[in-house]
């Protein structure tokens, strides 16, 4: 299991950045590798939330779903992958006030299965390096 952590600054209220973090559909915003994302059931902001998502992994694409695992406004936002596909995720926004604006902290831990599971070593720089364009788009995006 491979495991990152991104930090965003931002002057928005915690509330306003929880929100747009907890409704999935934000995600093609800023995030390079989701092309589209939907609600197919439940609540926008709610545990128990599944987003349908298209999402670009090299030349690929591929049809993906996350739920939402915690919703505590306007502090936590949780998620997991839903397909037992190659990769699963789960992570956690944090949203904390921070001066006169928001620091949110994104863990992230990613398991390989499968084959996939024998490459899993060499997977951190990757993982690394997309967390970081992460980073750097919703810091853009919320600025």
């Amino acid at each position: 299991m491979k495991k990152v952590q991104t930090n965003v600054r931002t002057k928005r209220p915690p509330e306003e950045v929880y929100a747009y973090l907890a409704d999935f559909n934000n995600q093609a915003e800023w995030r390079f590798d989701v092309l589209e994302s939907e609600l197919v059931e439940g609540e926008t902001g709610s545990v128990g939330a599944l987003y349908q998502q298209r999402v670009k992994q090299g030349r690929r694409e591929m049809e993906v779903k996350a739920r939402l695992t915690q919703a505590d406004a306007p502090r936590t936002v949780a998620f997991e992958s839903v397909d037992s596909g190659p990769v699963e995720a789960s992570g956690a926004w944090h949203v904390k006030p921070d001066g006169e604006g928001t620091h949110v902290v994104c863990d992230v831990a990613i398991e390989a299965n499968g084959l996939m599971k024998l490459f899993e070593p060499m997977m951190g720089p990757s993982f690394r390096k997309t967390a970081e364009r992460y980073e750097r788009d919703l810091t853009e995006r919320l600025a």
